[in-house]
Order: structure tokens, then sequence, then C-alpha cells
């Protein structure tokens, strides 16, 4: 059994072996979970950096499929699934499929700085510059005449809810951010049809939020998914969708950067609601 510790993004595997756990479970899946068992033994240097959406692709089956693999296997998802193979991964010294180069030895952190504004602004320019603007404008209108805004996320996406409500509430405008599973659960719900539901994250399956943008659907006066993958879960789910453009990383949705552009993309979404 994989060791579990409860953190920001709940239940997380800290240490595990996984692909000895997946052959140990092996017997007890389905016929379509050992079609993703076999290749992710077959290709398992390709699995962090490849999106749930290629994977169930790849497979020929569907992502349900893969997220249900992964929580037979102890993983709260797909991203925690990914991450618990990235240590297996350099402790066996593999290539990573996306043919990362080693940084140099005597590297100096000016040049790693330069690499990273260069890197940060290639993503938030590539997001920025090609987001549906018709959905932008849409978006802001719908916020602009809602009665109350609700935003929710989980882990890293709850810490841009926070910042995107607190920016609202700064212009006087009535939001709230929800972030606990139970309060995403019970809540949401509750919103009327005049309110707008935000749900924000970047692979665009986590399951609380998905399934509340699912629930809400004709309820409210909006649903506005934030997220970096279509076709996804969350963009078939939301009304109005908001997409970002970051080439997939080892660290997935637990990087910063994930999250530096998904709050540029808010802030150009503030500038159609209050111009500047």
């Amino acid at each position: 059994m994989p060791v579990l510790n409860k953190g920001l993004s709940g239940w997380g595997v800290i240490s595990v072996d996984v692909l000895a756990l997946m052959a140990n479970r092996y017997q007890s899946l389905s016929p379509s979970e050992r079609r993703v068992a076999d290749f992710i033994q077959r290709h398992v240097d390709q699995i962090v950096l490849m999106p749930l959406q290629v994977l169930a692709s790849k497979c020929d089956t569907s992502d349900a499929t893969v997220l249900r693999l992964c929580r037979n296997l102890g993983f709260s998802g797909y991203q925690d699934f990914k991450s618990a193979l990235i240590p297996q991964l350099l402790r066996q010294g593999m290539q990573l499929h996306a043919g990362l180069q080693q940084a140099p030895e005597e590297k100096q952190p000016d040049n790693a700085a330069l690499a990273l504004a260069r890197s940060l602004n290639d993503m938030i320019r590539s997001s920025l510059l090609n987001v549906d603007s018709q959905a932008l404008q849409k978006a802001a209108a719908c916020i602009v005449a809602a009665q109350t805004v609700v935003t929710i996320g989980l882990a890293g996406s709850a810490g841009v809810a926070r910042i995107f409500t607190d920016s609202l509430l700064s212009i006087e405008k009535k939001a709230y951010c929800l972030s606990d599973r139970v309060e995403i659960e019970r809540l949401t719900p509750c919103l009327a049809k005049d309110d707008v539901l935000i749900g924000i994250s970047h692979s665009g399956d986590t399951e609380e939020v998905c399934l509340a943008m699912e629930k809400a659907g004709d309820r409210v006066a909006a649903t506005i998914g934030i997220t970096n993958f279509s076709p996804s879960r969350l963009q078939q789910a939301a009304g109005i969708v908001l997409l970002t453009s970051i080439p997939e990383t080892l660290l997935g949705s637990y990087s910063c950067i994930s999250r530096i552009v998904q709050l540029a993309l808010l802030e150009l979404l503030l500038t159609y609601i209050v111009p500047r």
C-alpha cells in the first residue's frame, strides 16, 4: 500500500513503488484498466509528460477508466499518480521522454533566472494572445451582471481562486471562494439563477470541480471553466471556457508556472470587467 499524507492537495502519495504496486494489483483490474496498466509499464518514461486524455486515447479507452485505475491504486487522481512516478524514474536514472538536458554543473544563477523569465514570458504571451476574446467578453458580462460569483478550486487552484475572489471583492462584487471538497459539494447546489460559478482546474479533470460545474448546468446564469486542456471534462461541463497554453511539465498542476499563467489570464479577464 502507498504511504499517504494529507496536505494541501488532499491525500497524496509520499513514496511508493508505483510499478510494483500496479503489478501486485493487476489481476484485480478490469480489462480496460489492464490495457492502461500495460501501456504505462511499456512507456513509463513518457507518462509523466502525457495528459490524461492522450493516455486514454492511446489505450482506446475513456478518461474515466484512467482515473478509475489511478484511484484503484490508491491515488486521488491522475496528477497524483504521475507525481509518484517522478522519484521512481529519477532513482532508476531514466531519461524523460521530453529530452530534458541536464544543467551544467556550474550554471550561473542569472542564467537560470533569464531562462525562467523567457519561459514564463512565452507561456503568458501564448495564453493571453490565444485566448478566445469572445469568451472573455461573455465571461466578463456574466460576472458584471451576476448577483454572486462563486469560484471553486482545489490545491493550487484554490490559491488562484482566492486571489481572483479578492480582486472581485475589491471592486465591490459579491464573491466567494470554495476550496474544501465538502463545501463545494454542499454549497454549489444552493446557487441561484442569477449567480455565476467559476471552476479552476489545470488538468480539467478535478472530480469535485467538474461535478459541481456539471450539476450547476442551467441552474445558474453562467458556468466559466479555467483549464489548460481541451478536450477535458471541465471544458465539456463549462458554458464558457478560458484556456491557458502551458506545455506539459514534470510537475504539471503542481508547478508554480501553471498558477502564474492562470492569474495572468484572470487579470486579463478583470480588464474586461473594469476597463483601465
